[in-house]
Protein backbone atom coordinates (compact mmCIF):
# COMPACT_ATOMS: atom_id res chain seq x y z
CA UNK A 1 0.00 0.00 0.00
CA UNK A 2 2.86 2.58 0.62
CA UNK A 3 4.49 2.34 -3.04
CA UNK A 4 1.00 2.21 -4.21
CA UNK A 5 -0.14 5.46 -2.47
CA UNK A 6 2.50 7.14 -1.32
CA UNK A 7 1.46 10.23 -0.78
CA UNK A 8 -1.37 8.83 2.18
CA UNK A 9 0.44 5.80 3.57
CA UNK A 10 3.19 5.62 5.50
CA UNK A 11 4.81 2.61 7.87
CA UNK A 12 6.59 4.05 10.68
CA UNK A 13 7.92 0.82 11.82
CA UNK A 14 8.37 -0.11 8.69
CA UNK A 15 7.46 -3.56 7.02
CA UNK A 16 8.02 -5.41 10.55
CA UNK A 17 5.85 -3.23 12.32
CA UNK A 18 2.10 -3.30 13.64
CA UNK A 19 0.48 -0.34 12.24
CA UNK A 20 0.14 1.88 9.47
CA UNK A 21 -0.60 5.26 9.47
CA UNK A 22 -2.54 7.00 6.88
CA UNK A 23 -2.14 10.86 6.55
CA UNK A 24 -4.84 13.55 5.24
CA UNK A 25 -4.21 17.16 5.89
CA UNK A 26 -5.88 17.74 8.42
CA UNK A 27 -6.05 14.48 10.60
CA UNK A 28 -4.40 11.10 10.66
CA UNK A 29 -6.12 7.29 10.76
CA UNK A 30 -3.97 4.58 12.20
CA UNK A 31 -4.69 1.33 11.56
CA UNK A 32 -3.27 -1.27 14.56
CA UNK A 33 -3.00 -4.80 14.48
CA UNK A 34 -2.29 -7.84 16.36
CA UNK A 35 -1.68 -11.85 15.76
CA UNK A 36 -3.35 -14.30 18.46
CA UNK A 37 -2.48 -17.86 18.13
CA UNK A 38 -4.04 -20.12 20.56
CA UNK A 39 -3.08 -23.04 21.94
CA UNK A 40 -3.87 -25.21 18.35
CA UNK A 41 -1.53 -23.08 16.24
CA UNK A 42 -4.35 -21.33 14.79
CA UNK A 43 -4.20 -17.66 14.19
CA UNK A 44 -6.36 -14.96 14.69
CA UNK A 45 -5.73 -10.71 13.22
CA UNK A 46 -7.04 -8.62 15.25
CA UNK A 47 -7.58 -4.52 13.54
CA UNK A 48 -8.54 -1.57 14.82
CA UNK A 49 -8.88 1.97 13.67
CA UNK A 50 -7.34 5.09 15.79
CA UNK A 51 -7.78 8.61 15.03
CA UNK A 52 -5.34 11.65 15.38
CA UNK A 53 -6.92 15.13 15.45
CA UNK A 54 -5.26 17.70 16.03
CA UNK A 55 -6.97 19.99 18.89
CA UNK A 56 -7.44 22.71 17.01
CA UNK A 57 -9.44 21.91 13.45
CA UNK A 58 -10.70 23.79 10.78
CA UNK A 59 -13.98 24.57 10.72
CA UNK A 60 -14.39 21.75 7.86
CA UNK A 61 -13.06 19.29 9.85
CA UNK A 62 -15.15 20.58 12.99
CA UNK A 63 -18.31 19.92 11.20
CA UNK A 64 -16.89 16.43 10.12
CA UNK A 65 -15.64 15.29 13.54
CA UNK A 66 -18.89 13.28 14.17
CA UNK A 67 -17.53 10.81 10.62
CA UNK A 68 -14.05 10.88 12.24
CA UNK A 69 -15.54 9.95 15.48
CA UNK A 70 -17.17 6.85 14.12
CA UNK A 71 -14.29 5.80 12.03
CA UNK A 72 -13.21 2.85 14.37
CA UNK A 73 -16.73 1.82 14.22
CA UNK A 74 -17.18 1.57 10.30
CA UNK A 75 -13.78 0.25 9.70
CA UNK A 76 -14.38 -2.79 11.72
CA UNK A 77 -17.86 -3.26 9.96
CA UNK A 78 -15.93 -2.74 6.81
CA UNK A 79 -13.15 -5.73 8.20
CA UNK A 80 -16.53 -8.24 8.98
CA UNK A 81 -17.61 -7.18 4.84
CA UNK A 82 -15.17 -7.05 3.20
CA UNK A 83 -12.42 -8.63 4.73
CA UNK A 84 -8.95 -6.61 5.67
CA UNK A 85 -7.11 -6.08 2.16
CA UNK A 86 -10.08 -4.90 1.09
CA UNK A 87 -10.87 -2.70 4.33
CA UNK A 88 -7.94 -1.25 4.20
CA UNK A 89 -7.70 -0.39 0.45
CA UNK A 90 -11.28 1.26 1.00
CA UNK A 91 -9.87 3.52 3.73
CA UNK A 92 -6.91 4.63 1.95
CA UNK A 93 -8.70 5.35 -1.22
CA UNK A 94 -11.44 6.84 0.61
CA UNK A 95 -8.94 9.25 3.04
CA UNK A 96 -7.11 10.19 0.09
CA UNK A 97 -10.21 11.08 -2.02
CA UNK A 98 -11.26 13.65 0.80
CA UNK A 99 -7.67 14.97 0.96
CA UNK A 100 -7.85 15.62 -2.62
CA UNK A 101 -11.74 17.23 -2.34
CA UNK A 102 -10.50 18.94 0.58
CA UNK A 103 -13.80 17.55 2.49
CA UNK A 104 -11.82 16.98 5.61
Amino acid sequence: SQTKYPDVVTLPEGLQGDHITLRNPTFELVVVWKIRIDEEGRTTPVLDLLTKVPEQGNAILEQNMATIENAPTHFRSLLLLLGIEAAIENLIRNCRANAENNIF
